[in-house]
């Protein structure tokens, strides 16, 4: 029935591997027992030994094994949106009809227990930076947990977007508070913030605290330089929409 709805190409048994040799090849080299390329380098080894299980396993995520729980209570994630997916290079004037800013989303009851409501600004920090975002509450999350869509948030100036465009003025990103390496710790080079057996950077491992913001604190934050529109780019701002990798600027 699964082949002939066309939910998988054959009618075989589907074998779930639970034990990975790819993985042990790797643990292996870590414990100087693989006859092929070796870690040159003791932090390496470790960690080839150490995650490079080939059964399932669980550990703590790197950085939060490196940050206070105490002090950042909460964990932050970030989802992108389907229709971005659907439409991520026509970037057309229908996506903004969908979503032109994002909120952060907290548990309602946690949310209450600490004088928040509905469209409140709250300040988000975790041990890298700190942003500044408008609030939703919801039931359907946990009370520890706050998150929001991804790629919202926009520089002034892109998209051909007005300056004072919502996403650029109420939109913002998670990206500020994650950090590219883990914290520091003593006797170790810096590594890097990312899954160890895949390399994916860390963007579910994310720590932070949270407090309401002060009246008359509102709006995203941080803000940045309008984009540079260049040569050539004297197009209708509030009717087209025009993606051009030109004009994207690193900070």
């Amino acid at each position: 029935m699964a082949s002939d709805a066309g939910f998988v190409g054959k009618v075989e048994p589907i074998i779930m591997q639970f034990y990975s040799e790819p993985l042990q090849k790797f643990r292996l080299a870590g414990q100087g027992l693989y006859d092929g390329p070796q870690p040159n380098n003791q932090v390496d080894r470790e960690r080839l030994v150490k995650y490079f299980d080939p059964l399932p396993m669980w550990y703590e995520p790197l950085e939060q094994q490196r940050v206070d729980k105490d002090a950042y209570p909460f964990f932050a994630l970030t989802q992108r949106p389907r229709f971005l997916y659907h439409s991520w290079d026509s970037q057309n004037v229908w996506l903004r009809q969908i979503m032109a800013q994002n909120y952060m989303y907290m548990n309602a009851r946690k949310a209450a227990e600490m004088g928040i409501k509905d469209f409140d600004w709250i300040w988000v920090e975790s041990h890298n930076g700190k942003i500044r975002c408008q609030v939703k509450t919801m039931e359907g999350t946990q009370e520890d947990t706050i998150w929001t869509w991804n790629a919202i948030g926009k520089q002034k100036g892109a998209w051909g977007l007005k300056e004072d465009a919502s996403e650029a003025t109420r939109g913002f990103l998670l990206n500020h508070l994650i950090s590219e390496l883990l914290p520091e710790k003593a006797g170790e080079r810096r590594v890097t913030n990312s899954d160890p057996v895949t390399g994916q950077a860390a963007w579910f491992d994310l720590r932070v605290k949270i407090w309401k913001a002060a009246p008359g604190e509102t709006g995203s934050w941080p803000q940045f330089d309008a984009l540079k529109k260049l040569p050539g780019d004297e197009y209708e701002r509030p009717n087209v929409l025009r993606y051009d990798a030109r004009s994207h600027e690193k900070n």
